[in-house]
């Protein structure tokens, strides 16, 4: 197996062991949010949209967040803002008492 090979089969395992931690994390979380850019499993969102003399663009401010991002060391975060020209997607995840 050349280096290029190992490396591809690296980012793979990588990529499912990441996956896997979303999966857990997703449990313990009531919002999936997705932006152009990534998403986030939050406890708390709200979205604003903000009208600007270029047009309108989304504040989103995220409380108690875990980011699916793979080169991040600390997905979990206190509290996080996102500003989006772009659709954001809020999702309510079902709880375990619903």
């Amino acid at each position: 197996m050349d280096s290029i090979d190992e490396l591809d089969l690296k980012e793979a395992e990588y990529r499912i062991k990441l996956y896997d931690e979303y999966r857990d994390a997703a449990r313990v979380f009531n919002y999936y949010v997705e932006t152009e850019l990534r998403a986030y499993l939050a406890n708390e969102v709200e979205v604003e949209p903000v009208h600007a003399p270029g047009g309108v663009y989304f504040k989103v401010r995220l409380t108690d967040v875990w980011i699916y991002e793979a080169e991040r060391i600390n997905r979990f975060v206190p509290e996080a803002t996102i500003y989006s020209v772009n659709d954001v997607h809020v999702q309510r995840l079902k709880s375990d008492e619903e």
